[in-house]
């Protein structure tokens, strides 16, 4: 199976590129070695490489700047993953679309936050949520179509060094505890991606880390892994910060991974245990 990564030199991409070659060949393209929104220049690629599957993880994700500009995010987030699907179907490769949480608004369901099934109605808030959900339609009925949050990287520091130099100095470490989500980890997320690309499971899948969280309290599961002084750990609302940003963002976005569990597939492990893991990945 030769897989094709899109989008090769994120985050996203370089861990699917690593973990994908030790099962087989992969084609890793940049964005200098493809530009997605070329729809020739993606014909031309994936006609020459033949891959049986392909992982999108090129994605415009400045969530202001998209705002600023929503063509551009149409285009990067939308149109592009058209352009993929039409090369795609030329030569029978299974395409994989990662989105995200920004498809949904935040409300309640039955007046209760409980994460989202992948069925739940979407309301995007911003232009990136807008592009992210128009990017899912253009995937078609057969990619798979993974939404996932908050990721955080397999190779780097990600918001857990940054909470770690933090507690590393004195003082309070303020930290946002009025957006919740599912902080995810690369590294749990792109074994998941591969195997749904080997099932070519059609449809919206979610695939998040388990247990819903504000920053505020990932902070807190930091400073107990290290020995710190938890209280140090400051929860401070989005709008203390600074003026307003230019995109709204859903205050809860938690997703449940309903259709992961009815495929049978075991669930990602809970965020605090991937905390754990990455803090001792940094530490050592």
């Amino acid at each position: 199976m030769t897989v094709l990564v899109v989008g090769a030199a994120g985050q996203l991409g370089r861990e699917v590129c690593r973990v994908a070659a030790a099962r087989g060949e992969v084609v890793g393209l940049d964005r200098a070695a493809l530009d997605v929104t070329d729809a020739d220049a993606v014909r031309a690629a994936v006609s020459a490489h033949r891959p049986s599957v392909i992982v999108n993880g090129a994605a415009w994700t400045d969530v202001d700047g998209c705002e600023l500009d929503p063509d551009c995010a149409d285009l990067v987030n939308a149109r592009a993953v058209g352009h993929l699907a039409e090369a795609a179907g030329a030569v029978d490769a299974h395409l994989v679309q990662v989105s995200t949480d920004f498809v949904f608004d935040g409300s309640p369901i039955d007046g209760e936050l409980v994460p989202y099934p992948e069925d739940h109605p979407t309301f995007p808030l911003n232009a990136y949520g807008a592009s992210k959900l128009a990017g899912e339609a253009a995937a078609g009925p057969a990619a798979t179509v993974v939404r996932t949050t908050w990721l955080q990287p397999a190779d780097g520091p990600g918001m857990v060094g940054r909470i770690l130099a933090g507690l590393a100095g004195d003082g309070p470490v303020e930290l946002l505890g009025d957006r919740r989500a599912c902080p995810t980890f690369i590294a749990d997320l792109v074994p998941v991606l591969l195997r749904l690309a080997d099932e070519r499971v059609p449809g919206v899948v979610h695939a998040v880390n388990e247990g819903p969280a504000s920053w505020a309290d990932v902070g807190r599961v930091v400073a107990d892994a290290v020995g710190a002084d938890p209280t140090r750990v400051v929860a401070v609302d989005e709008a203390d910060l600074g003026p307003p940003r230019p995109a709204r963002r859903p205050a809860w976005s938690a997703l449940d991974c309903t259709v992961l569990r009815d495929l049978g597939h075991e669930p990602l492990r809970h965020h605090r245990d991937a905390v754990a893991a990455t803090v001792a990945r940094l530490a050592g």
